[in-house]
């Protein structure tokens, strides 16, 4: 009997967390999709070079960047609930796999977040300069 309530409960939660997914997602399809959404925040994203590309795009999530034999770097934007989350992952033969995130309000000023994303990404390469010799 105990087993058969949490199975209700869990599936109570999964099934509460799948529709405010599908909300969320149509919502920000209604505000044309992540690229028309974060288009301020991603176009100063792609301006550091210009082979940056968009890779792929969901209802909820766009990652854009470059990969070349030099390594990759990707940027992913998330949606989430209330929220938009960026993360920052670069897989380079010389400096290795390093990764970021910051999390920022859905309607927040999105040349802030790239300000602050730039400030932090400018203090890593700094140290990683450093701690490798450069």
């Amino acid at each position: 009997m105990v087993y058969l309530i949490l199975l209700a409960i869990v599936i109570f939660i999964v099934a509460k967390f799948a529709v405010a997914k599908n909300k969320q997602a149509s919502k920000v399809t209604m505000e044309g999709g992540m690229r028309n959404k974060y288009r301020e925040l991603i176009g100063i994203l792609m301006s550091g070079d210009p082979r940056t590309r968009i890779f792929k795009e969901t209802s909820d999530s766009i990652s854009l960047g470059l990969s070349n034999s030099g390594g990759t770097t990707l940027f992913i934007l998330t949606q989430t609930f209330g929220n938009v989350t960026v993360q920052w992952k670069v897989d380079n033969p010389v400096f290795g796999k390093h990764k970021m995130e910051w999390d920022f309000p859905e309607y927040g000023d999105q040349e802030m977040m790239a300000e602050r994303i730039m400030n932090d990404l400018g203090k890593f390469q700094s140290n990683m300069m450093s701690a490798h010799g450069f």
